[in-house]
């Protein structure tokens, strides 16, 4: 019963597997990415249950974080290890997380599937081509479709670019003389093979949205006349604004209402959704706003078709741009930054507390807070669409507690109530992965401290290197150095995003917002941990073996 999102992908997922893309338009088509309504269909072609899909994702993940660290990690029993740790990793197993049926779901393996594949190509650019080229293929084509899983994915292409122009400049600066002129630019070609794909996936899901909606885009809440809209409506100033967990103030609303023709249009329903939507104190919190925004359009029929929403978003687009060059609308001169187009400016002066709040819950989330499965997490809305659900997942849901009158007997009615069994078969299994999570919580932030500490080692042991002709470590250093600022990164994003959320959804931002932060700081632990052991484990035996060079070195 989740409108605007569990109920929303299902429907996607429903109409793809139709064969009619993602059915006939309205406000929500384009809404979100297809990443997610792609996998569950994907499970439903295999004719695997999802959750077997769901388990195998972590399964290929870790394996091939694994396979990709092969080259410089040898030890069977050591890969043996680390393949366990992240099969089992607890954010896997977790109800926000696992149990819904909701894109989050796939986030962790994707993120590990991902990175594991950027790692194994960057390991492996001195090796032939035949050796890189399936790697490339596989970050290019796991980036295309993360990136099709939530709208703020953005937060992962800074790693990917920037290990981009690593592999890139190593291949130029170092690699030209072992290689001519042709070799060289298709070794070029592989390292850059992954933003290919990514751009030409994107390019082919705006193609098929021309083809099926006649709007070039991949979806309407990052692309379009209503992203730019939103971005606007953000911009501006309000008379009213004092609590910065209102992104767009009613007074705000008020007087675009005003200042656009095509607004008030639909200004009656606006308004009445904007009151059902409001707090006690007549505000909306967040970017609640823009549901309520489509909700009107698509109400008020506006929005027949993907092209006429559009029109209708551009001219009120255009004519608040008018009203701003006019005076009658201004935009905040407070010196705030946009970090997204989709939600509202941050003052520099608030930029240390969310950094502090994110590195405290860096902290929290490198114990496993919040990670933790239930067999009584019941399925909300009516059960015909828990039912329908279930057929198309092949997964069992627990349903809500039922009552039901039957004959006791000739003379009396009894009460029987329906007990859900699937919750009291599971619920052996979910305490034994819960106990498993709980090993996991126990040892989280002491092995978190010590990889700081070998990142620590490591800095040094690499700036050494440098000025001794060594770079045998720089590259793990670049890569455990990316794989953390990557999580500091997401988990700031997290913050930004969530600053408004209430008390009683703050257990929703950690577990389920932030779910790829848990898997980024694993690979950050084992990463530089076993780097450092690696290390001292080659060192140790180059030792042993040459001492007279070990010396001299």
């Amino acid at each position: 019963d989740q409108r605007y999102d569990d109920r929303m992908l299902f429907e996607n997922a429903y109409d793809l597997l139709s064969g009619v893309w993602l059915g006939s338009y309205d406000a929500y088509a384009l809404a979100k990415g297809i990443g997610y309504p792609m996998f569950l269909v994907l499970a439903k072609k295999l004719c695997l249950p999802y959750s077997v899909l769901l388990a195998l994702l972590q399964a290929v993940g870790a394996w091939l974080f694994v396979r990709a660290l092969s080259v410089r990690w040898k030890n069977p029993y050591g890969q043996t290890l680390l393949y366990l740790l992240l099969l089992f990793s607890p954010i896997s197993l977790t109800q926000l997380v696992t149990q819904r049926l909701y894109r989050m779901a796939i986030v962790p393996g994707m993120v590990l599937v991902v990175f594991s594949g950027m790692i194994g190509l960057t390991l492996r650019k001195e090796l032939p081509l035949k050796k890189q080229l399936p790697w490339a293929v596989l970050t290019g084509m796991a980036l295309a479709f993360f990136w099709q899983i939530r709208e703020d994915s953005v937060w992962i292409l800074p790693f990917i670019a920037v290990m981009t122009v690593w592999n890139v400049g190593y291949v130029i600066l170092v690699l030209h003389k072992k290689l001519n002129t042709k070799a060289l630019l298709l070794h070029c070609l592989t390292m850059l093979l992954p933003l290919l794909l990514l751009f030409g996936a994107n390019t082919g899901v705006s193609v098929v949205n021309r083809i099926h909606y006649g709007v070039f885009l991949n979806n309407d809440r990052t692309e379009g006349n209503f992203a730019e809209l939103m971005s606007l409506l953000y911009h501006l100033d309000s008379n009213t604004r004092t609590n910065p967990d209102i992104w767009i103030s009613r007074d705000t609303i008020v007087r675009a209402e005003a200042a656009s023709p095509t607004l008030q249009q639909i200004q009656p329903l606006l308004d009445s959704y904007t009151e059902d939507w409001a707090t006690r104190d007549g505000e909306i919190p967040g970017d609640h706003f823009s549901w309520v925004l489509r909700d009107a359009v698509q109400d008020s029929g506006y929005s027949p078709d993907a092209v006429s929403a559009q029109t209708f978003y551009g001219s009120v687009l255009s004519e608040l741009h008018a009203a701003v060059e006019r005076g009658d609308l201004t935009k905040r001169q407070d010196g705030a930054l946009y970090f997204s187009s989709q939600s509202r400016g941050i003052l520099p002066s608030e930029i240390p507390r969310i950094l502090s709040d994110t590195l405290q819950n860096i902290w929290k989330i490198a114990g496993y807070t919040d990670c933790a499965l239930s067999s009584s997490a019941k399925s909300t809305g009516r059960l015909s669409d828990i039912r329908r659900m279930e057929a198309f997942t092949s997964c069992l849901a627990v349903y809500p507690t039922l009552s039901q009158f039957q004959a006791a007997d000739y003379d009396s009615i009894a009460d029987e109530t329906l007990y859900d069994f699937n919750e009291v078969y599971s619920s052996g299994m979910v305490s034994l992965l819960n106990k498993m999570n709980a090993v996991y919580q126990v040892l989280g932030k002491p092995v978190f401290f010590l990889a700081l500490l070998a990142l620590l080692v490591l800095t040094v042991r690499v700036i050494h290197g440098l000025f001794h002709g060594d770079r045998t470590d720089l590259e793990l250093w670049i890569l455990s150095c990316g794989i953390l600022l990557s999580a500091v990164l997401l988990r700031f994003g997290c913050g930004l995003f969530t600053g408004w959320f209430t008390d009683d959804m703050q257990k929703f931002i950690n577990s389920f917002y932030s779910c790829g932060v848990y898997i980024l700081l694993q690979l950050f632990k084992y990463l530089a941990i076993g780097t450092i052991y690696e290390g001292g484990i080659t060192y140790g035996k180059f030792e042993q073996t040459d001492s007279g060079i070990a010396k001299d070195h």
